[in-house]
């Protein structure tokens, strides 16, 4: 979700990527949140006009405390819909014409993912906070 190359492809193909990794139970997918991670057709034409791209790594993802204790609770819980939360944090590396090697920040976001058995696991959203 840190990664996109303006040089590469358009905002609305951006956009077509980041749906793709969605859930496809429409119940669970979260598509405004997955939206949000990408900027307007009018900011994404400015940033392509700069070239503007970055790449990503990530360090580490753990389940957050809250999700943990909640399961705890609940075991059953997660068996409706085999959404779980997980914190993921990285750097996210940005560059652009006229600065090739750009600036590097610490990034870290909250996934809803859904990974029922016997089913590849699919993203079913983003949590506008971050869950310790």
């Amino acid at each position: 979700v840190w990664a996109y190359d303006t040089r590469a492809y358009s905002q609305h193909e951006r956009l077509a990527a980041l749906r793709g990794w969605l859930t496809s139970e429409k119940k669970y997918a979260d598509t405004g949140s997955v939206d949000a991670l990408v900027p307007s057709r009018v900011l994404w034409k400015e940033m392509a006009a700069n070239a503007q791209f970055a790449t990503a790594k990530v360090n580490e993802a753990h389940f957050p405390e809250s999700f943990t204790q909640a399961l705890q609770a609940d075991p059953g819980a997660i068996t409706t819909a085999y959404v779980y939360a997980v914190t993921v944090s990285g750097k996210q590396s940005i560059a652009w014409k006229g600065s090739p090697h750009g600036g590097t920040e610490n990034r870290v976001t909250t996934l809803a993912v859904q990974c029922r058995p016997s089913h590849p696991c699919a993203l079913a959203g983003v949590l506008s906070a971050v869950a310790p």
